[in-house]
């Protein structure tokens, strides 16, 4: 018969999940509550050790031939004095050695439809209501809401994707504690020109009290994020949209005027609060959490997204067989509970450098000094720093196992 799991959360880690236990075998129902993919401002950028692990799957060639995106193989920081190239990916993957950025509203949705090509059910603007739990507290099932209509769906494991908000750990009783955030980022999309500048994808520009980020989303827009002290959005909120639209200005001249143009007000950007959160357990009988709703990490450097879909493809690994095999629950409950045990040091481990990181920066910030740490300015002139920067910060995805990897590839 084969067990049955309900993924709650259609971004990047739940997609992925529900996908991959789809291909396995296993019976599995993918809630999302908005009726889209369309999320927009949110991490696109897929690693190389990430797209190795989707060519063993057999989808990263497709995805790349089939969804529009751009490649981007070094990070830089620009400063008006030089430009420091401070990872090279080049080195980071025979394979795949750039970062693939695709909107998760072109990435999602392609990966929904492989997933419903292997048996899942993927529903859209199903919102979770609550846990089914049975007498001993096990969690059993989920109850969800699809136009105000109360729905119940039985489960032998039910997995928490829904994000840093997650309303399935808040209901699980599991509480985020916060290790510090200095920086919040502003973020606004602006029509790309044929005729524009080359730069590599993945660039930051220093400014004095923080620093403009460009992304290169292909052929039809850049993304501009800008970065400012965590909380001080309502005084950027007074000081207007011009104040900001300058800032731009001084560094990328070339792109103020369709800002202008195009930025009415500071309204029309959008605010992602940086945050950096632990739990004290990723999951408890019948539950477990993976990606934002375990463990939110920083959007700078990209790699939210990159965690959340190696955290898919470890729990996948632990739980294909004992759910294929209709497994006891507390032998369901053991895998499920050993994603934590195999990811958690990881994580943790990032964590603490981008606590590290965010609060050299806001010293940085406002001290005055513009540009990358004096630390980072002497490596990145040392041959070879940039190559191995990018081997040393890459996320490691696990090979899938058999019942996954041998499965219509």
């Amino acid at each position: 018969m084969g067990g049955r799991a309900v993924v709650v959360g259609g971004g990047p880690g739940g997609v992925l999940l529900t996908y991959l236990l789809a291909r396995g075998g296993v019976a599995v129902t993918l809630l999302e509550a908005r009726h889209d993919f369309a999320r927009r401002f949110r991490g696109d950028t897929l690693a190389p050790g990430v797209l190795e692990y989707l060519d063993d799957l057999g989808l990263a060639r497709d995805l790349l031939a089939e969804v529009p995106h751009r490649r981007s193989d070094m990070f830089r920081w620009h400063t008006p004095d030089r430009t420091y190239e401070l990872v090279d990916y080049r080195g980071a993957s025979r394979r795949f050695p750039f970062y693939a950025l695709i909107p998760q509203a072109r990435f999602l949705p392609w990966l929904a439809a492989r997933a419903e090509a292997y048996g899942a059910t993927v529903m859209q603007g199903a919102r979770f209501s609550s846990l089914v739990e049975s007498g001993t507290g096990r969690v059993t099932g989920v109850e969800y809401t699809v136009e105000a209509t109360t729905h119940r769906l039985d489960a032998d494991l039910v997995v928490g994707a829904d994000g840093r908000s997650s309303k399935v750990r808040s209901a699980a009783g599991i509480e985020a504690t916060e290790l510090g955030a200095s920086l919040d980022l502003l973020w606004f999309a602006v029509e790309r020109h044929d005729d524009d500048p080359a730069y590599s994808g993945l660039d930051l520009f220093a400014r004095p009290g923080g620093t403009i980020a460009l992304l290169d989303q292909g052929a039809s827009e850049w993304q501009v994020g800008w970065s400012i002290p965590a909380g001080s959005y309502p005084s950027v909120r007074e000081a207007g949209v011009g104040a900001l639209v300058d800032a731009v200005e001084a560094v990328l001249p070339w792109l103020a005027p369709r800002l202008r143009a195009a930025l009415g007000s500071v309204n029309d950007l959008t605010l992602l609060p940086v945050r950096i959160t632990t739990v004290e357990s990723w999951s408890r009988p019948g539950l477990v959490l993976i990606g934002d709703a375990a463990h939110v990490v920083s959007p700078v450097g990209g790699n939210g997204i990159n965690l959340a879909l190696a955290d898919a493809a470890e729990l996948a690994n632990q739980v294909v067989d004992p759910l294929l095999g209709d497994a006891a629950p507390d032998e369901v409950d053991a895998a499920a509970a050993r994603l934590e045990e195999v990811r958690r040091p990881g994580v943790e481990a990032e964590q603490r450098r981008q606590v590290r990181t965010e609060q050299a920066a806001a010293q940085r910030n406002a001290s005055g000094v513009v540009g990358p740490p004096a630390v980072l300015r002497v490596l990145s002139a040392i041959p070879g720093f940039s190559r191995l920067a990018a081997r040393r910060s890459g996320v490691r995805v696990p090979a899938p196992v058999p019942a996954i990897a041998d499965t219509g590839s």
